[in-house]
């Protein structure tokens, strides 16, 4: 757990339809990262989701949400509290998670300790002491062969590329250029890796057991898939332009 001399933590958690389960992440970060400012950036939730919000958490000082007028996507979402989190300029660690409960609040703890050491860090579904439970063959297929085809592109040295459980340091968020970023949803993960990768900033990963909460629920659709494909072309494409110049 860091103190207040180790930077304060914000944490990012977008959100759509995640009524049933921001209230339970937003108190399990809360005990696990006392010191954190959450930021929770709904897209107008059809469920109602922001409700949960300004009934429980709007007077809690550490709590902020932030609601647009539609679907903007994950990656949008989380750019946009990164962009507000910055306003604190005691904020030193920058994590975002999901509001599904897929993304544990405990494991904040070993999280921020690994950020002690490097300057981005992942949780990763595929290192060795790692387990994904719950997901069909099929899905864990096209998860791996997903995050081999965004490393053999790349050269990101990442496990896992497309988890979207990760804490950055304050120096990586101002050194981002979101006016560079096209995509909007998952694929901005690798946007920003790629963008921290080229900059030399060092990348730490952590095993976690990953558990799905709705097995029917995915964050993926074939039109972001098709977007994830040809965006890491794009973003090999215009590494290797820039080489040549």
């Amino acid at each position: 757990m860091l103190n207040k001399k180790g930077g304060d933590v914000c944490v990012v958690i977008p959100s759509y339809n995640s009524k049933s389960t921001l209230k339970k992440v937003i108190y399990g970060v809360l005990r696990n990262a006392r010191i954190a400012k959450i930021i929770v950036v709904d897209d107008n939730s059809p469920d109602g989701t922001a409700s949960i919000v300004k009934k429980y958490f709007l007077k809690e000082s550490k709590v902020k949400l932030i609601t647009r007028g539609n679907k903007g996507g994950r990656g949008s979402a989380v750019i946009e509290g990164f962009k507000e989190g910055l306003k604190n300029k005691n904020s030193e660690f920058f994590i975002e998670m999901d509001a599904d409960l897929a993304h544990s609040p405990t494991d904040l703890p070993r999280l921020l300790e690994k950020a002690k050491e490097f300057d981005a860090v992942v949780t990763s579904r595929y290192l060795l002491k790692s387990q994904i439970l719950r997901w069909k063959l099929k899905r864990r297929i096209a998860s791996k062969l997903a995050n081999l085809w965004i490393k053999f592109i790349l050269g990101v040295p990442l496990s896992d590329n497309t988890n979207g459980f990760r804490c950055y340091r304050r120096r990586v968020i101002k050194a981002i250029d979101f006016n560079k970023i096209r995509s909007k949803g998952f694929i901005v993960l690798t946007e920003i890796a790629n963008q921290i990768y080229k900059k030399g900033f060092r990348f730490g990963e952590i095993p976690i057991d990953f558990v799905p909460v709705d097995l029917n629920k995915s964050n993926l659709n074939w039109k972001e898939i098709k977007e994830a494909f040809f965006a890491v072309l794009r973003l090999r494409l215009s590494r290797s332009l820039v080489m040549e110049k």
